[in-house]
């Protein structure tokens, strides 16, 4: 009976950690499918654009072309909380400073 809890229990860890690396792979597919949709979009608006160029020469049809994000890059939101981390820490950095400006000013007096 011990032996039976003991195989169900390392079946379900083996069926967790199993399930969390499937999913984390998919995140990453996904990352990587967003990645090659955006550069089929930047491709398509290239041609669209040299296809205008060429049936009306007189005219020109400006396509705004964003820069690519590679699937790597961190999201708007990400950099916005790592900067708020960077400035916090500036601040907590400053005031130690202060702090240890005003001792060695109590001590020189």
């Amino acid at each position: 009976m011990r032996r039976l809890g003991l195989i169900v229990c390392i079946s379900v860890v083996f069926f967790l950690l199993l399930q969390s690396h499937t999913v984390a792979q998919s995140a990453s597919n996904l990352q990587a499918d967003i990645f090659a949709l955006r550069s089929q979009v930047s491709e398509l608006r290239a041609q669209v654009a040299q296809l205008s160029r060429q049936s009306q020469p007189g005219t020109r049809l400006t396509v705004p072309i964003r820069p690519l994000r590679s699937p790597n890059d961190p999201t708007d939101s990400q950099i916005i909380d790592r900067l708020s981390i960077l400035a916090i820490e500036a601040k907590d950095r400053l005031s130690a400073l202060e702090a240890r400006v005003s001792k060695l000013e109590k001590r020189l007096q």
